[in-house]
């Protein structure tokens, strides 16, 4: 097997994992607070890609003048993003519109990044932007024109966006020489001086009070497939693929996550969506896809397209 369709398969499969992620995330939920769980999550997933670090010698030293865009990174994400994403699907909102809310970060990028470091921003960036969000109106409003989740979650998924986002362009401050393993497992390790005192002083009676039994274990194991499959499995198999056919080709593969988490919330949650919401999920994707068109190797196509033409119409001359 060529190493391009390994690459796409090690795309897909990580896609599906962080789709089937918002459905993890809302079953744990029933049993631990947003914190607690986050912070289990993230030890787990530290302590795995710790040791697949140091039995592969993967795993750098960081130097201490670069530590301060490491906490930086660690804070913005994943302590602020998911602690608002956990706690907008703790207040109510579906994983389905979770996933959908938080697709639209590799198109919102773009625009920050211009804002902030003025990189240039495409007229289908804007354009995939515009229609993305159309389709996002459609899902989360209803007939009357009010909102089907709660103001506290849509505020709470787009600060989690504002953090992803931050978390981009904190990223560029880091130096290229750190691979990408030595920056996500010193990610999640700064990241729990943040998450540990915080889920102690905020939840401290919910975690106090959690009693050992059939749910909560069952609750436990949904926090491990998590930690494995969306933090450590997901993240190993999307470098890969990156690394194998580039990040704008891969890019692409992130419009599968809304798809799944739809489909999945089907026949788990048993959450039926009305067909105007299944129109808007559509419309999200086609968004998406607007926003990674190169519109220069289009033009180039038409312009080849036009030449072939030109030569021909001159040889039935």
């Amino acid at each position: 097997m060529k190493k391009q369709t390994i690459a796409i398969f090690a795309l897909v499969i990580a896609q599906v994992f962080w789709g089937a992620s918002y459905l993890l995330s809302d079953r744990a939920l029933q049993v631990f607070s947003p914190a607690f769980l986050v912070t289990l999550r993230i030890s787990i997933a530290a302590i795995v890609l710790g040791i697949i670090g140091v039995t592969t010698g993967r795993i750098q030293k960081v130097k201490l003048k670069d530590l301060k865009f490491f906490a930086l990174a660690a804070f913005v994400e994943p302590f602020i993003y998911f602690l608002c994403e956990a706690k907008a699907l703790d207040s109510g909102v579906s994983p389905t519109v979770t996933s959908v809310m938080i697709s639209l970060i590799p198109l919102l990028t773009p625009v920050f990044a211009y804002i902030v470091l003025r990189e240039k921003v495409t007229l289908t960036n804007l354009l995939g932007i515009i229609v993305s969000i159309v389709g996002v109106l459609m899902i989360i409003l209803e007939k009357d024109g009010e909102m089907s989740v709660s103001m506290v979650g849509f505020v709470l998924l787009f600060i989690a966006i504002l953090a992803s986002i931050s978390y981009t362009l904190v990223l560029r401050k880091i130096p290229e020489h750190y691979n990408t393993l030595t920056i996500v497992f010193y990610n999640f390790c700064i990241s729990l001086c943040f998450f540990i005192p915080t889920s102690l002083i905020m939840e401290w009676n919910a975690i106090s009070s959690l009693q050992i039994n059939k749910e909560t274990i069952d609750a436990f194991y949904a926090i491990i497939a998590l930690a494995l499959s969306a933090s450590c499995v997901a993240f190993l198999f999307f470098s890969f693929g990156v690394r194998i056919i580039g990040p704008n080709r891969a890019n692409v593969f992130n419009n599968i996550p809304p798809g799944v988490t739809a489909i999945l919330s089907i026949f788990v949650l048993n959450e039926m969506m009305p067909a105007i919401k299944w129109v808007g999920l559509g419309i999200v994707i086609i968004g998406m896809f607007i926003s990674q068109i190169n519109i220069t190797k289009v033009n180039r196509r038409i312009d080849i397209r036009k030449y072939k033409k030109y030569k021909k119409s001159l040889s039935n001359k």
